[in-house]
């Protein structure tokens, strides 16, 4: 496995490297895909994980040399290959003979730390120290001077596969469009990206995550980038983004535990499991096993709901799923990191603070679950929990208290330039709601409990301190979700109040965009506007989600994950679409296709308005709205600040 060793140096060879993977018993096989993956560490601290797409002429190497063991790592190919800088990301490395198989290299290397749990402590650059090319080998040098593991992602493309390089190389404008994480928070701006997440053959949060500030793994990440990807791979036909979306399917299914669960440690050194993260993991695997059957994602998911459906507990009204495993006793609570009210209301215990979204979400999860697979054990345990999600929603104790408490802490959401114009009482007012109110609102919810406010403001948690602003998104976009698949009047009703207060009667928009600790809100919005337009294509929803659109791009949020229409909860798998988009890196383009139409909203966040020119592909029976209402439907021209609608029959 290594080349012969000068003093200092440790000498590999990735050709070898391939060839020894292909070599080893697997440690876990897709079958139906022709994917495995497989590992191996030798005795100079130098360890890979392999994956092999068998039917795709294709492999992917995860290797970790571990620091301190020689002073430079070199890794070597013998014969001519060119070095080029990739669109796409990273280093492509092109031999000048056809049968040759190329290298694609997506990231840099990277120094880290780990604990014996997984979590990346530390996280820094790695250094390149030579790079050489002449006719008969190429060689890279880097450190190894230092402390942690040096990592790196190398990818072999054999000769029969050559049209990935060409995908590599060439992306279109939609491809490159910044997109939102649901966990991270973070973007995906190109393939390479997927690589500041995939460590090792393991899906982690590109970000430090606070209070411990290390990076963990979220199957919620996979997800998003699962999402994304589908949507990319739908829009473009790209063999690419299908390998990236296996590989994606192997990593979360290679982390599960043996119990059915996948567990974080994102609070404390217990590794305790966030359900919503897991979550992730059901919806993603479910998306892949709809796409094409696979015995092996099939048990992993009849694992995974297994666990997910013995994580709740009894309240009055039912089943109720909790957000983590540190809400199971009083004794796990007390390791929480935020303060909480110990309540009983509603017969909850009192660890149990009633997180509406993971709630809701795991129902979802399960329903899916059952949608795709035919599995109904848990319908009973879905209907009780749906009626415990209705009970909490319809609570409204001490009406008259919460309107006057709500009034003031909307203050406290004004954007900047009005809060400064408010009179001295109003200031007043403004200033006991976020210095005396917020902190002990918890406890006034666990004496009279409610989550829906007058206002139309949905709360995160019934016991947890915090008035969770940024989370009003998040349960618009899961009640949207809810409600799509869970019929209620009550559930009706409260959407379109929460939906007004949102997008009109409060200054909560603004409020989201003024602050970047908080401006993730606007990606979840993003998604409940986008699942509402596919519900109900309308045009003051199209209107909103434009808004939406130009808001997150201001501040740099970038496009939720579902609208590139690659979400298979919302908008089952399908034949790409046979047509190509305008190429301007200056439009954001959302996907709203569906059965019955080729749609899709053409935004422009820049001042300036711009001209679209579509090609052939678009036929005449294109219908077009545009955000200015003097515009005519034969002008092609996306206003600034504005967007332009496009509805395709003839697909």
């Amino acid at each position: 496995m290594s080349a012969p060793r000068r003093s200092g140096e440790i000498g590999i060879n990735p050709e070898e490297l391939f060839r020894v993977a292909g070599q080893l018993t697997s440690t876990l096989d897709l079958p139906s895909r022709r994917l495995s993956r497989s590992s191996h560490l030798n005795e100079l601290g130098i360890g890979f994980v392999a994956d092999c797409f068998h039917d795709a002429g294709a492999a992917c190497l995860f290797l970790r040399a571990k620091a301190g063991n020689g002073e430079a790592l070199r890794l070597s190919l013998n014969g001519r290959y060119a070095l080029e800088s990739c669109v796409a990301g990273g280093w492509l490395l092109v031999p000048d003979h056809v049968g040759r198989p190329a290298y694609w290299v997506p990231q840099p290397p990277t120094i880290r730390t780990l604990d014996a749990d997984g979590h990346i402590l530390t996280h820094a650059a790695g250094d390149v120290l030579s790079i050489n090319v002449d006719v008969n080998a190429l060689s890279v040098e880097f450190g190894l001077a230092c402390e942690g593991s040096l990592d790196l992602v190398v990818w072999r493309i054999d000769s029969a596969a050559h049209p990935v390089v060409d995908e590599l190389r060439g992306l279109r404008a939609i491809e490159k469009q910044p997109a939102f994480l649901w966990s991270s928070h973070t973007q995906y701006t190109r393939p390479a990206d997927v690589y500041g997440h995939l460590v090792f053959g393991h899906v982690y949060e590109n970000h430090e995550v606070w209070p411990k500030y290390w990076r963990v793994c979220s199957e919620l990440d996979a997800q998003a980038l699962y999402v994304i990807l589908s949507g990319l791979e739908k829009v473009t036909g790209k063999a690419l983004y299908r390998l990236l979306k296996e590989q994606l399917v192997l990593s979360v299914v290679d982390r599960q535990r043996e119990d059915g669960g996948w567990y974080h440690g994102e609070w404390t050194d217990l590794m305790e499991s966030h359900y919503r993260l897991h979550c992730g993991a059901i919806h993603m695997l479910t998306a892949a096993l709809e796409e094409k059957q696979d015995e092996r994602i099939r048990k992993a998911l009849d694992k995974a709901v297994t666990f997910i459906s013995g994580r709740a507990q009894r309240i009055d009204a039912g089943v109720w799923f909790m957000h983590d495993s540190l809400e199971a006793d009083e004794q796990s609570i007390k390791r929480y990191p935020f303060r909480w009210a110990k309540s009983r209301a509603l017969g909850k215990s009192p660890s149990n603070m009633l997180i509406l979204n993971t709630h809701l979400d795991t129902i979802i999860a399960l329903d899916r679950y059952r949608e795709v697979t035919g599995d109904d054990r848990h319908v009973s345990q879905v209907a009780s929990a749906c009626d415990a999600a209705q009970a909490i929603l319809a609570q409204r104790p001490a009406e008259g208290i919460y309107r006057a408490l709500f009034w003031i802490l909307d203050l406290t959401l004004l954007p900047k330039t009005e809060a400064v114009r408010l009179p001295l009482v109003m200031r007043a007012l403004k200033r006991i709601g976020w210095k005396y109110l917020i902190p002990h609102l918890h406890r006034i919810k666990a004496i009279w409990p409610r989550i829906v406010m007058p206002n139309g403001f949905i709360d995160r948690s019934l016991t947890q301190e915090g008035f969770a602003t940024r989370y009003q998104s998040v349960h618009v976009w899961d009640l949207v979700r809810f409600l799509r698949r869970f019929q209620s009047d009550l559930g009706t009703k409260l959407l379109c109040q929460t939906l007004a207060y949102t997008q009109k009667e409060s200054g909560i928009r603004q409020h989201w965009k003024e602050d970047p600790t908080r401006s993730d809100a606007l990606g979840f919005w993003q998604e409940a506007l986008y699942w509402l337009c596919l519900s109900k294509s309308e045009a003051n929803l199209i209107a909103w989600l434009g808004e939406a659109v130009i808001d997150s791009e201001d501040v740099n949020v970038g496009m939720a994950p579902s609208l590139l229409g690659g979400n298979a909860e919302i908008v089952p798998p399908a034949e790409p679409i046979r047509f190509r988009l305008p190429d301007d890196s200056r439009l954001r383009f959302v996907n709203l296709s569906h059965a019955a139409a080729a749609e899709f909203l053409f935004v422009n966040p820049t001042p300036e308005a711009i001209e679209l020119k579509p090609d052939e592909s678009w036929s005449s029976t294109v219908s077009w709205h545009s955000s200015n209402p003097s515009a005519h439907g034969v002008d092609l021209v996306v206003p600034g600040r504005g967007w332009l609608w496009a509805r395709k029959t003839d697909r």
